[in-house]
């Protein structure tokens, strides 16, 4: 049965998709999307009279921009907005990142061990460790010796993970050590400068209703043929912080009719 919808009232975006125009793989999906916007807009010129008064406006091209965001940080998208792709680490192929370990020196305490090995130029894996002030600022930096501990020296076996203290420490001392480690733990994104998002076609899904139908449920999809994130984004480490995105619309040059982009509704039976 043919529908007519004409009034359609947005009930949410429930996902959005970017695909692949060569080989149609899903490059990368959201589905918490909120204050979801389409903007349109054109370039005109005027055909101006002796003095200056506009005689004739000609359109000349046509602009759509998509800009949301997500309720939360996803490293999907800000993989896609960096041009990289998300790297989950595993067994057989470790990521490295930093660790930040502190230890309270005991009675007798000589040694510490770290959490995890140490990696880095071999033999210098950690360079230096601090000592950290009752009100948490940088006290003395000790540094690496080249064979024994001493009063501003320490030692590192990495293997074992092992650090021998500098001599002399009080008891209750704090101890700060930042080295790198290899996890298979960790899934990472990286914003490189010569790396860029790439295009695609690009779907939005919209459920919603017939003004005058609250029962039977409608899916709007938004289609952009030929689409590309933009790399420009700020990102808010905060509990409320979202994940914004924006989404140029580009025209389907190819295409007879210079496509941007197209709204279609179908009855959710047919989804």
């Amino acid at each position: 049965m043919a529908i007519t919808i004409n009034n359609f009232v947005v009930d949410r975006p429930i996902m959005g998709m970017m695909f692949s125009k060569n080989t149609g793989d899903l490059l990368w999906k959201i589905d918490q999307i909120e204050e979801p916007s389409l903007s349109c807009s054109s370039d005109t010129e005027e055909a101006v009279d002796a003095i200056g008064s506009p005689v004739m406006i000609f359109d000349r091209a046509k602009r759509a921009e998509f800009s949301a965001s997500n309720s939360f940080l996803d490293m999907g998208l800000a993989a896609a907005q960096f041009g990289t792709d998300k790297s989950i680490a595993t067994t057989a192929s470790k990521i490295t990142v930093p660790k930040f370990e502190e230890f309270v020196t005991t009675t007798d305490q000589t040694t510490i061990v770290l959490a995890h090995v140490p990696v880095g130029i071999v033999g210098s894996e950690i360079k230096k460790i601090y000592a950290v002030n009752p009100n948490k600022t940088i006290g003395t930096e000790y540094k690496l010796a080249a064979s024994a501990a001493s009063d501003t020296e320490f030692t590192l076996d990495a293997a074992t993970k092992t650090i021998t203290l500098p001599t002399g420490l009080s008891v209750g001392t704090k101890i700060l050590v930042n080295y790198d480690y290899e996890s298979e733990n960790v899934v990472a994104v990286t914003n490189s400068a010569d790396k860029f998002p790439v295009a695609g076609k690009f779907v939005l899904r919209v459920l919603g209703h017939d003004v005058c139908d609250a029962e039977t449920v409608y899916m709007a999809m938004i289609i952009m043929p030929s689409a590309k994130l933009t790399s420009a984004v700020d990102l808010t480490f905060n509990t409320t912080g979202k994940h914004p995105f924006t989404i140029q619309a580009m025209q389907d040059y190819c295409s007879t009719n210079k496509e941007l982009f197209t709204i279609a509704i179908v009855n959710d039976d047919d989804e």
